[in-house]
C-alpha cells in the first residue's frame, strides 16, 4: 500500500508549478538527441563522398592497369610484325614454305586471326586463310593460300606502308579476315638484301581476344568485379564492352560520356567521374585511363572505362544511416524515459517511481536484444556514436550534481546506473571497432618473430601479472608470416583471459608451439576455472559469456576477435577444457 503524501508547503509549491515544468528536462534530452542524430547523419552523408572518392580512385587505377596491359600486349604485336618482316623465308622462300611459316606464326602467336603477305604491287600472294572482300580482289576462301596471285586493288594499309616505309597501325574495324569480327591490323614493309621494297606482311588481331585481359585486369584491388567496362577508340566509339550488345560487329556505336571527355583532356592522367550510364540512365562512378603506347610503339590511343553503380558504392553508408538512427534511438530511449520519470516525480507520488523503473528495465531488455545488429555498423558507427554518448554522459552527470539529495536514494542510484551504462556502452563500441577492424585491415603479412611479440605482450600485461602473481612460461616460438599487431592482440587476449579466469591458486600459464607438416600448432595452457566442453564452440561467438559481469568483467568480444584474427591468417582456433581443470587454447598458423 502506497503511503499517503502530506501536502506540506513545499509539496504545494511543487504541485503549483506550470504543466510544462515536468516536460522541460525530457524535451531537453530529446533536443540533444535530435542534434546528435543530425550531426551523425551529416557525418554519414559526408562519408558517402569519401566512399565515392576511394572507390573512384580504385576504379581509375584499375582502368590504368588495364590500359597498361593492353599497351604491353599491343607492343608485343608491334614487335612481332617487325620480326615477321625480317623473315627471309617470306620474301625468298618457296610458296609452300611461306605458307607453312605463316601458319606457324598464327599457331605460335595466339592473338592473330589472320597473317598475309603481299608482293611489291600489293597483291596478296600468301596468307593463312583467304577471304572474299573488297581488299582481296575477289579471292576465294580456302584453308590456306595457294600459288595463284590474286587481288587487284591496293589496300589502304599497303599504300601507307609503301609510302612511309614504317609499320602501319590499322584502327579497329570490321575485318573479313577475322570472320567479320572487330579487329586491328599491323602491317610492315618487307625489304630485300639491297633495301629494295619487296612487299608487305600484315596481321589481324580480333578485339575479342582482349576480352580476357579486360575481364581479369578489370577487377578492383579488393578482388571485386567491376559492374561494367568499355573500350573506346580515339573517336569515342565503343570497340568492345563487358555486356556486348547485338549489332556490335556491324557498326561502332559512338557514345558521348563525361568520362571519355575527361580522359581525352588529359590522356596521361587516370581519374574518375560520376555520370549517367548511357543506356540504363542510372548514376555510375566511372574510372578512366588512356592507352599511352609503349617504347617506340605509338599505340592506338584507346580509352578504358571501368565503372560501378553509385548505389552499389554507397550501399554500406545507406544501410548504416538507417542503422545509426535506429540504434541511436534505442540508446537514448532509456535516458529519455529516466528524464521523464525524474521530472514527473516532482509532482507525483511514489507509484510513478515503480512505473518508471519498469519502463527502464524494458528499455534495457530491448537494448540487449539490439546487440545482435551491432556487427553490421560497428566499424563506422562506433566512431560517430562516441560524441552522442559523451553528451548523454555529461547530461546524466549534470543530473547527478543538480538533483543529488533532492530526490530519494533510488533516484541517485538510477542516475549512477545511467552513467555506468553510458560508460559500458563506450567500452562496447571500442571493442566492436576492434572486432570489425580485424577483417577490414589490409596490412601485408610479414615475417614476425613470435618470441618478441610475446615479450611485448607480457610487458603490456606486467601489472595484471604482478597483481595476480601469475607465472608465464614458454617454449621457443617460431617466426611466422603474419600481421604483427594482430598477432600481439591474439596473444594478449588469450593470456589476459588466462589471468582473469584463474581459480584460487595463482595463474600458471604455459605457451608452446609444435611444427606440423603445413602449419604451426600454438597452445596457451592455464590452470584456471576451465569450462564445460559443451560451451567450447559458444565462447567464440560474439557477445557470448559464461559468467556474469560482477564476477568477471568484460564485453564478450575478446575470443570472437581471436577467432577472426586466426581465420584471417588462414588458421583454426579451439579450446580443450573441463570445469575446474584449466583450459588449453590451440590455434594454428601456416608455416612461413
Amino acid at each position: 500500500m502506497v503511503p499517503a503524501i502530506s501536502l506540506t508547503p513545499k509539496t504545494h509549491l511543487l504541485l503549483d508549478r506550470p504543466w510544462w515544468s515536468g516536460t522541460a528536462l525530457p524535451l531537453a534530452l530529446l533536443l540533444s538527441f535530435a542534434i546528435a542524430v543530425g550531426v551523425g547523419l551529416y557525418t554519414l552523408t559526408s562519408l558517402r563522398a569519401v566512399l565515392v572518392q576511394e572507390k573512384g580512385t580504385d576504379l581509375g587505377r584499375t582502368a590504368a592497369r588495364v590500359a597498361n596491359t593492353l599497351d604491353r600486349v599491343l607492343f608485343e604485336r608491334f614487335i612481332d610484325i617487325q620480326v615477321f618482316a625480317h623473315d627471309r623465308i617470306l620474301f625468298e622462300g618457296k610458296q609452300e614454305d611461306k605458307t607453312q611459316r605463316l601458319l606457324q606464326y598464327k599457331k605460335l602467336y595466339r592473338y592473330y586471326s589472320w597473317v598475309g603477305v603481299t608482293d611489291a604491287a600489293g597483291r596478296i600472294v600468301v596468307a593463312t586463310q583467304v577471304f572474299t572482300g573488297p581488299e582481296t580482289g575477289g579471292m576465294i576462301e580456302t584453308e590456306r593460300a595457294t600459288d595463284g596471285r590474286v587481288g587487284f586493288k591496293q589496300p589502304d594499309w599497303f599504300m601507307m606502308v609503301r609510302q612511309t616505309g614504317r609499320v602501319y597501325l590499322e584502327e579497329a574495324r570490321i575485318s573479313p579476315e577475322s570472320e567479320g569480327m572487330m579487329a586491328v591490323g599491323f602491317s610492315a614493309p618487307i625489304h630485300g638484301p639491297q633495301g629494295d621494297f619487296r612487299g608487305v606482311v600484315t596481321t589481324r588481331v580480333p578485339i575479342e581476344n582482349f576480352r580476357a585481359i579486360l575481364e581479369e585486369e578489370g577487377k578492383l584491388p579488393s578482388g571485386e568485379d567491376t559492374h561494367d567496362w568499355l573500350l573506346l577508340d580515339r573517336q569515342g566509339a565503343v570497340i568492345i564492352e563487358k555486356k556486348q550488345t547485338s549489332g556490335m560487329n556491324s557498326s561502332l556505336p559512338k557514345v558521348e560520356l563525361l568520362s571519355a571527355r575527361k580522359a581525352a583532356e588529359n590522356r596521361e592522367q587516370p581519374g574518375f567521374v560520376e555520370e549517367l550510364h548511357q543506356r540504363r540512365q542510372i548514376p555510375v562512378v566511372t574510372g578512366f585511363a588512356r592507352t599511352q603506347g609503349y617504347s617506340n610503339f605509338p599505340g592506338f590511343d584507346w580509352t578504358v572505362l571501368v565503372r560501378l553503380d553509385r548505389e552499389h558504392v554507397q550501399a554500406p553508408i545507406n544501410r548504416l544511416m538507417w542503422t545509426v538512427g535506429g540504434v541511436g534511438l534505442l540508446l537514448v530511449t532509456p535516458l529519455v524515459g529516466f528524464g521523464m520519470w525524474a521530472s514527473w516525480r516532482l509532482v507525483r507520488d511514489n507509484r510513478d517511481l515503480a512505473l518508471s523503473r519498469k519502463a527502464l528495465e524494458e528499455s534495457i531488455a530491448e537494448l540487449a536484444r539490439s546487440n545482435a545488429d551491432l556487427q553490421q555498423f560497428a566499424y563506422v558507427a562506433s566512431h560517430d556514436l562516441k560524441e552522442p554518448l559523451r553528451m548523454v554522459a555529461s547530461y546524466t552527470q549534470l543530473l547527478a550534481r543538480r538533483y543529488k539529495g533532492k530526490l530519494d536514494s533510488d533516484a541517485d542510484e538510477f542516475i549512477r546506473y545511467a552513467v555506468d551504462g553510458a560508460n559500458r556502452m563506450q567500452w562496447l563500441i571500442n571493442d566492436l571497432l576492434a572486432y570489425s577492424r580485424v577483417t577490414v585491415q589490409d596490412k601485408v603479412f610479414e615475417e614476425v618473430d613470435c618470441n618478441r611479440v610475446l615479450e611485448e605482450v607480457l610487458s603490456d600485461l606486467q601489472v595484471a601479472v604482478e597483481e595476480s602473481r601469475a607465472v608465464v612460461t614458454r617454449d621457443p616460438l617460431p617466426t611466422v608470416m603474419a600481421d604483427r599487431v594482430q598477432l600481439g592482440q591474439l596473444f594478449q587476449n588469450l593470456i589476459g583471459n588466462a589471468i582473469k579466469f584463474h581459480g584460487k591458486e595463482a595463474p600458471q600459464i604455459y605457451v608452446s608451439a609444435e611444427r606440423r607438416p603445413t602449419e604451426w600448432l600454438f597452445s596457451v595452457r592455464d590452470n584456471g576455472v576451465g569450462l564445460d566442453p559443451e560451451y567450447a564452440e559458444r565462447i567464440f561467438v560474439i557477445f557470448q559469456r559464461l559468467h556474469n559481469r560482477e564476477e568477471y568483467p568484460g564485453t564478450g568480444i575478446g575470443l570472437a576477435i581471436c577467432k577472426k584474427i586466426v581465420e584471417r591468417h588462414g588458421g583454426r582456433i579451439w579450446v580443450v577444457s573441463r570445469t575446474g581443470q584449466g583450459a588449453t587454447f590451440h590455434f594454428t598458423l601456416p608455416i612461413a
